[in-house]
């Protein structure tokens, strides 16, 4: 074989590392963290719309302090949702008022509305019962937790 034409020998005379113990390369160092990273992503999100975790959701309902409400913003045959103290307060009848959680049994999405004699989780479109606070509609099994609720002249307070 003409002298041009030889491969290379390392100048130090140690043999070449065989061809399966030479590093990865940045493709497919790159290849494999964005396909672990995508499974990953997709097992949380699938694990998150699943019905098979059970009702997980539920919290207690009782505020650590009492919470009040003027009786004139829960309309009758309808509720009022409390963000900010994840509390639903509803009056399926004049004069009753119930308090729930505001967090849905389901997956523990905050419920978003009362309408239509329910209370309604936009998340995964589960419907309780304005007296109850039992589902009547979705994925959700067990009701929302239940918190107690006095009137006070013309203010609700609850827990």
């Amino acid at each position: 074989m003409p002298e041009q034409l030889r491969a290379p020998t390392p100048a130090s005379g140690a043999e070449a590392a065989p061809a399966s113990a030479a590093a990865p390369t940045r493709r497919a160092v790159i290849r494999t963290v964005a396909a672990t990273g995508g499974a990953a992503a997709t097992v949380a999100f699938l694990a998150a719309c699943t019905g098979d975790a059970g009702d997980d959701g539920a919290t207690d309902a009782v505020p650590a302090e009492p919470v009040e409400l003027p009786v004139a913003e829960v309309p009758v045959g309808g509720g009022a949702v409390l963000t900010a103290h994840h509390l639903v307060v509803t009056q399926p009848t004049s004069g009753d008022y119930r308090a729930f959680s505001a967090i849905c049994t389901h997956q523990g999405c905050p419920v978003s509305s009362v309408e239509d004699r329910g209370v309604y989780c936009a998340c995964h479109s589960s419907y309780f019962d304005i007296a109850s606070g039992n589902p009547v509609a979705g994925p959700a099994t067990t009701a929302l937790t239940s918190a107690p609720v006095a009137l006070d002249g013309e203010t609700l307070v609850i827990g």
